[in-house]
């Protein structure tokens, strides 16, 4: 009996109530969903950052130079 109260007491997981096992895998679950979040949050910024970038170089394009020759009439 006394082996194995000092076995739990050695790991920190086995040694916590459920409820404080369940409060930690929910927040571990919510820390992993923010990051997941913000990864996404990140990309989005960065895609729209490409997307502003394409339609300034759009407008800001030199109109294209004809070969000189004028349409018949």
């Amino acid at each position: 009996m006394l082996t194995v109260v000092a076995g739990l007491s050695l790991s920190p997981a086995l040694a916590q109530s459920p409820g404080t096992r369940s409060l930690n895998e929910t927040n571990d679950r919510l820390a992993t969903q923010s990051e997941i979040r913000g990864v996404r949050h990140q990309q989005q910024f960065e895609n729209n950052q490409i997307r502003m970038q394409m339609q300034r170089n759009e407008v800001t394009r030199p109109a294209p130079i004809g070969s000189g020759l004028t349409p018949r009439r």
